[in-house]
């Protein structure tokens, strides 16, 4: 493995014109936990890694309407953030359900969406939660939903220059329910499956809101839309054949790859069962927020 250099910036400003300077030869390292596997597989081949460490404040976790998660807060500290677990549970769940504890310790949220890695855990979650991306550089700052910022696999729409400074997800309306399911072969594994499920109840039980995020349906993380559209002004407390549509929508338009994990129409069969048992345990009472 070539030499690689290694250099740690104590402000926002100084890591970008890093980026500046570098460009495609600079990665970004926060918790290390995706990066660095990379860079020992020999699938990256950075010249510089640019710790993030050294950035005061970027481990900060506010709610003040909006969730804000910075680039440095670790999966645990997400997991385990009260204002998190109380109005934003979703994410909780699917925090929860990354690998082991070490690796909650030290990996990072945002870290996490950078890789793009399509089995990943949290994504899934993020779409159903309606997530976006801050992407900051030394010329300005631009924000994007989340379902945007997946552009290929393990590819996103973050620029060389760019650096991803936070995630923000918005308040969740009173009636909104979620859960977040996973289907590995081990729970430390990557799941094969992941769902995302957020519906809003109106007074009267229909559904006015739905979104389901899908980990492993595909190269990238997805938002399932014609599932969604199945479900919107129906009373899904007492039609399940709306969520039977759903489920099979979703297991449709999923484009998974044959794999050791199970061929490809295995994996779309877990997907319509997935999606169909998130939603059933959403409805059962689980707060998406």
């Amino acid at each position: 493995m070539a030499r690689v250099e290694y250099t740690e910036p104590s402000s926002i400003e100084e890591v970008l014109g890093v980026l500046d300077q570098q460009g495609d030869d600079a990665k970004i390292l926060a918790g290390g936990q995706s990066l660095l596997v990379l860079l020992r597989d020999g699938l990256i081949h950075p010249r510089v890694l640019v710790g993030l460490q050294g950035v005061p404040g970027l481990d900060q976790i506010t709610a003040n309407g909006e969730l804000h998660v910075g680039a440095m807060a670790t999966h645990t500290a997400v997991q385990t953030h009260p204002d998190v677990r109380a109005r934003w549970a979703l994410l909780a769940q699917a925090e929860a359900a990354v690998s082991a504890p070490q690796i909650r310790n030290r990996g990072t949220l945002v870290g996490n969406v950078a890789h793009a890695f399509p089995t990943a855990d949290p994504p899934a979650a993020l779409i159903a939660l309606g997530a976006q991306v801050r992407l900051r550089s030394s010329v300005g700052e631009r924000t994007l939903p989340i379902e945007e910022f997946f552009v290929g696999f393990m590819q996103t729409a973050l620029e060389p220059t760019e650096l991803v400074t936070e995630v923000l997800i918005p308040a969740q309306p009173a009636g909104a329910l979620g859960a977040y399911l996973k289907y590995a072969m081990r729970p430390l594994d990557f799941s094969i499956v992941g769902v995302g499920a957020r519906v809003v109840l109106a007074a009267d039980g229909t559904c006015s809101e739905a979104r389901i995020g899908l980990n492993g349906a595909g190269p990238i993380p997805a938002r399932a839309h014609r599932a969604e559209a199945a479900l919107w002004g129906r009373r899904l407390a007492s039609d399940s054949d709306a969520i039977d549509t759903a489920a099979e929508a979703a297991a449709s338009d999923s484009e998974p790859v044959g794999d050791i994990d199970g061929s490809a129409e295995y994996k779309r069969k877990m997907v319509r069962v997935f999606v169909r048992r998130a939603l059933q345990q959403a409805l059962a009472g689980a707060p998406a927020g």
